[in-house]
């Protein structure tokens, strides 16, 4: 039996949780990037990164369980049209002042998918007696 990086990496998940706050994480990142890119006048580099992270959570509306939890649910989609909206008039406008605040605004979805995976494995472990 062949054990090579290309098998191993096939037997790599990630749970859904885990995955959507290493997607906040890199978006908090991106907006970061596009800060400071912006205040050098790197505009060409700016709009593919908005771009980008407009792209991702476009993807990320649709893969959101949206049965587990209305209330939760709502506000994630909500804080998602919020940003799409800064993000998209950052773009626009050749201007970083929209994007003040948003990397810490994934980072706190972030947390909140932290927050339900811990709950969710939690709930799932034996009782210790």
């Amino acid at each position: 039996m062949r054990n090579n990086a290309y098998t191993q990496s096939q037997a790599v998940t990630l749970d859904g949780e885990r995955a959507y706050e290493e997607l906040y994480t890199r978006l908090a990142r991106w907006t970061q990037e596009s800060e400071r890119s912006g205040s050098r006048n790197e505009w060409t580099e700016v709009e593919a990164t908005l771009e980008r992270c407009v792209a991702l959570l476009g993807f990320m509306d649709r893969a959101i369980d949206l049965e587990s939890n209305a209330e939760i649910t709502t506000a994630i989609l909500s804080l998602h049209r919020f940003a799409i909206g800064a993000l998209v008039k950052a773009k626009a406008e050749h201007s970083t002042a929209e994007l003040d605040g948003l990397p810490q605004v994934f980072i706190a979805l972030a947390d909140i998918f932290v927050a339900i995976r811990e709950n969710r494995i939690a709930q799932t472990e034996p009782a210790i007696s």
